[in-house]
């Protein structure tokens, strides 16, 4: 799922988080690039302050509360891909390094467009699904899903990538996000006809229903526990 989440201003301020930092070869993040050539990117390990900076901002955005209610956010690695710069099919892991977070979701922000090639793919039950994404937008995959990003083949990809926890399922996750396009359309039909009370009625219904079942599945991890 993509969002567009940071505006062109956030974007900056979060790209001048990293100015005069040192790159490091991006295979050493990844073990299997001592088995075969699976990565070739440039990377820097977020600090905490930079990580809790970008993770408020995810926490606290209305699409993101209302879709995945996440418990904890993680911003690991900022990474540029330069021409001919790619990453091959891989699975993240499905904790932290020291075993204190569960990652159910993982996320790619885009820090810019200015670039060809560079697509974001999945790999599904239903085949190949790829993005490309654009500055300031967010996709959201489920962490059991291979996934890969194709050759640069001009410019400078730049992203920051994360994973974080939730409080619902992945089937919840959908059904809020449905509820929230709805509610988008209605927004929509109201703008070209604000005095129509059936439109009026459903956008409150409709967001009535999605409050209440953020609350109730966010709570299940509570009670269940």
């Amino acid at each position: 799922m993509i969002y567009k989440i940071f505006s062109n201003e956030e974007v900056e301020d979060i790209l001048s988080k990293f100015n005069n930092k040192k790159f490091v070869d991006g295979k050493n993040t990844q073990n299997l690039s001592t088995i075969y050539d699976i990565k070739e990117n440039k990377e820097i390990l977020i600090n905490s302050k930079v990580d809790e900076y970008i993770a408020s901002l995810l926490k606290y955005n209305t699409v993101i509360k209302k879709v995945y209610s996440p418990t904890k956010v993680k911003n690991r690695i900022y990474n540029n891909y330069t021409t001919d710069d790619f990453y091959d099919y891989h699975i993240d892991s499905f904790q932290s390094s020291d075993s204190k977070m569960l990652y159910n979701y993982g996320f790619t922000i885009s820090l810019s467009d200015d670039f060809e090639g560079g697509e974001f793919v999945l790999q599904t039950e239903a085949g190949e699904i790829g993005y490309k994404v654009n500055k300031g937008e967010v996709v959201i995959f489920p962490i059991i899903y291979p996934h890969k990003v194709t050759k640069v083949t001009k410019g400078c990809r730049q992203n920051i990538i994360g994973w974080f926890e939730y409080k619902v399922t992945y089937e919840q996750a959908y059904i809020l996000k449905v509820l929230d396009e709805i509610q988008l359309i209605n927004m929509q039909l109201l703008k070209s006809n604000s005095n129509n009370e059936t439109f009026k009625s459903l956008l409150l219904k409709s967001g009535l229903v999605q409050n209440y079942l953020v609350t109730q599945w966010g709570n299940d991890i509570f009670q269940n526990a």
